[in-house]
């Protein structure tokens, strides 16, 4: 069978759970382009110790709520960006990073491919995504605990062609692409993209797109004692 050339597409792909979808998505992997399944009876198939840890903790926030302990709800959170802050060891660091220290004047790495694609989001959308979560009534759970945040599905080129037409083509320069074996392998692992058809329920949705991420980390900035610093690097 011939095999188109997929790298660097996102392919979202509605009820992949099995079937046709399920193949469907098998074939465009092959193909090369990062895929997202959306599916409501799409199980969790945690790929790492983290992930299954916290899919412990969900079916313990069900199981206590089942029997009236508590009245529990989890909500799963994209990776935050843009961080304010310093790098740190965690694999998610270098998605704020990227963003953070060119704006600060300073050189950032990016240990992974600039086609790497993954579900992120803001501090403030998450941030609202908690306290819809907490206020909603349990009907808009539709007899579950755990629903999906909101995501903005972006491929790391994606995130510093906004960061360049915000902040302007020297900013980006400061990005180094340097590959560490590690990280690439435990990023490899994770979701290239997420769905949250349930969290639209509760009047939720992910940003329109980077650009508006990048700008509303600058104008988070521009608020604090500590403007001068953080956006060092922007160009005015």
């Amino acid at each position: 069978m011939n095999q188109i050339d997929l790298k660097g597409r996102v392919a979202v792909i509605t009820g992949g759970a099995q079937g046709i979808g399920y193949a469907t998505a098998e074939r465009m992997l092959q193909s090369g382009a990062s895929v997202v399944l959306w599916d409501i009876d799409t199980l969790p198939t945690p790929q790492t110790s983290y992930g299954t840890q916290k899919l412990i903790c969900e079916h313990l926030v069900a199981d206590y709520t089942r029997k009236g302990y508590i009245d529990g709800r989890a909500a799963r959170l994209m990776t935050v960006t843009v961080r304010p802050g310093r790098p740190n060891a965690a694999a998610s660091s270098f998605f704020s990073g990227i963003i953070r220290e060119p704006l600060a004047g300073e050189e950032a790495i990016c240990p992974v491919s600039p086609d790497v694609s993954h579900p992120v989001s803001s501090p403030a959308r998450t941030v609202d995504g908690l306290i819809a979560v907490y206020e909603a009534d349990r009907d808009a759970f539709l007899g579950r605990t755990a629903l999906n945040l909101p995501a903005l599905n972006v491929t790391v080129r994606e995130m510093l062609d906004a960061l360049e037409r915000v902040a302007g083509p020297k900013v980006r320069a400061r990005v180094r692409f340097e590959r560490d074996e590690r990280i690439a392998g435990i990023v490899a692992n994770w979701p290239r993209g997420a769905s949250a058809a349930r969290a639209a329920r509760l009047g939720l949705a992910a940003e329109p797109d980077f650009a508006a991420i990048v700008r509303q980390y600058i104008a988070d900035c521009q608020a604090s004692p500590d403007a001068g610093q953080a956006l060092k690097g922007l160009e005015h």
